[in-house]
């Protein structure tokens, strides 16, 4: 008759088995630990060379706004870039150009898609020494811009004596509550461009 081991034995045996489960327990799920704590530094490392050219781009930005302050220009600057190599860079010429809306962003945007020969950038980043103003930002929108970096802000821009802040708080209102006097007329006439639109053929949406 074959006999049991005793009761301390057994004890010992399955404290054993335990400790050898845990043992495998903790290689397999350590193993599996290393090799996850491994990935996040590797995506660590390329989020910091990520963010050193976006510092870069953006330290690009900033110093050409202080360069366009000497140059005759407003103190905004703006860069564009595709594939990590700057395609347009341009101040504030409003003052030079006698052109209201030769901002920073506005003439990077044309200054690129001449050079890139194309009405639209996806596929391209801006960095802007400031936030856009409305006109602007919806600029970086109809450019189909991929990203947009800024510095300073648009509360910052107030306080240099700049409308950006309070442009942001006009463009939301009723037309009848906004400081500029807003009236629609003509309504019916104003839909006719938009029907011929609609008809033509060869037209070229964007």
């Amino acid at each position: 008759m074959e006999r049991k081991p005793s009761r301390p034995v057994q004890i010992l045996l399955y404290i054993g088995l335990a400790l050898g489960l845990v043992l495998l327990l903790r290689l397999a799920f350590g193993g599996l630990t290393g090799s996850g704590e491994r990935m996040q530094a590797k995506r660590a490392a390329e989020t910091d060379k990520i963010d050193v050219m976006n510092l870069a781009f953006m330290q690009r930005a900033i110093e050409l706004a202080e360069q366009n302050i000497r140059q005759g220009g407003g103190p905004f600057a703006a860069v564009i870039v595709k594939d990590g190599r700057i395609v347009a860079e341009t101040g504030n010429t409003v003052t030079k150009s006698l052109d209201p809306t030769a901002h920073a962003e506005v003439n990077a945007i044309r200054e690129a898609c001449r050079r890139l020969q194309t009405f639209e950038l996806s596929g391209c980043e801006i960095y802007s020494s400031c936030e856009p103003c409305p006109m602007c930002m919806a600029a970086i929108y109809w450019a189909r811009l991929d990203k947009l970096y800024f510095a300073a802000t648009r509360q910052d821009a107030a306080a240099a004596g700049f409308d950006d802040d309070f442009l942001y708080k006009e463009v939301p209102l009723a037309c009848g509550e906004r400081s500029l006097p807003c009236v629609n007329i003509m309504a019916d006439e104003g839909k006719q461009p938009f029907a011929a639109w609609a008809r033509y053929e060869e037209k070229i949406p964007y």
